[in-house]
């Protein structure tokens, strides 16, 4: 099993009491007057259908919020074969029947999961646990060498290098830690990208696993395309599931600044498309 961490979004712990609204019909009312949105719990893109036994009823907050886990999480994770199965499990609190929280799992063969807490008990912090031991340490990310400065291959395999500690010290800190660990490991990837990345550029949300997406033992450069101030670097990083070997192919698209080399985008190169994973 992949493992794989997300970070747990939802509403403030603050939120508002769906108590009250106990019928399809109160719902649907709230739903004209836009304090509550349709949601279907498997989407159209994975062949869900607007049926009754499909549609729940959240506020717009979660509606948006899991159409972005869809897209920008799980999406990527099916067109690198590492999930090929999907639920939404709604969950209730007394008679209410907009869900107090929604729990998204994508599984076989690897295994990712979250939940988006709604209203009532679930959006209460949880105690966190007894902490073992001392707490692994941000990797320690050096300063770039000439090579890299200067050279678009050395340049993605110092990233990858970067990316690969990185993954692994969030993995870690994320089982040793569940608290804290996501903050840490956003904090750590800031600094990662700080480093590599054109100032100001806004990454996507975090992902990591046991499993490193990028790790240099096992991705290789297949060609460069240079064009003065911007690069291409393409590479494929191999893996296996038991005995199925996979292939993933990435673009490193890279823009020269100041005397060096920045990533602008690191795209996931799919059969039907390119899809944004930095």
């Amino acid at each position: 099993m992949f493992g794989w961490f997300k970070r747990r979004d939802g509403a403030p712990p603050s939120g508002p009491d769906y108590r009250r609204v106990t019928t399809r019909a109160a719902a649907d009312k709230l739903c004209r007057q836009g304090e509550l949105a349709r949601l279907l719990l498997l989407p159209v893109e994975f062949g869900g259908q607007d049926i009754r036994e499909n549609v729940v009823h959240v506020p717009p907050f979660v509606a948006e919020l899991k159409a972005r886990i869809d897209r920008e999480q799980i999406l990527p994770l099916a067109y690198e074969g590492k999930v090929s199965r999907y639920t939404a499990t709604p969950e209730y609190e007394g008679s209410s029947v907009v869900p107090a929280s929604l729990r998204i799992e994508a599984t076989d063969p690897g295994s990712f999961g979250t939940t988006i807490h709604i209203w009532g008990a679930a959006v209460q912090p949880a105690a966190a646990p007894a902490r073992q031991g001392p707490l692994p340490s941000a990797p320690a990310l050096a300063a770039l060498d000439a090579a890299a400065r200067d050279d678009p291959a050395a340049f993605v395999r110092a990233f990858i290098g970067d990316y690969h500690a990185w993954n692994d010290y969030a993995h870690r800190i994320a089982e040793a830690d569940p608290a804290g660990g996501m903050d840490a490991a956003d904090a750590a990837y800031a600094a990662l990208v700080a480093k590599f990345c054109l100032p100001g550029l806004a990454p996507q949300g975090v992902a990591f696993g046991s499993d490193s997406s990028h790790d240099n033992a096992r991705e290789s450069v297949l060609g460069i395309e240079a064009n003065g101030a911007a690069a291409i670097v393409r590479t494929r990083h191999a893996s296996s599931i038991g005995t199925t070997e996979l292939a993933h192919d990435y673009e490193y698209h890279l823009q020269s600044a100041d005397g060096r080399w920045f990533l602008a985008s690191l795209l996931y190169v799919a059969d039907d498309g390119k899809y944004e994973c930095l």
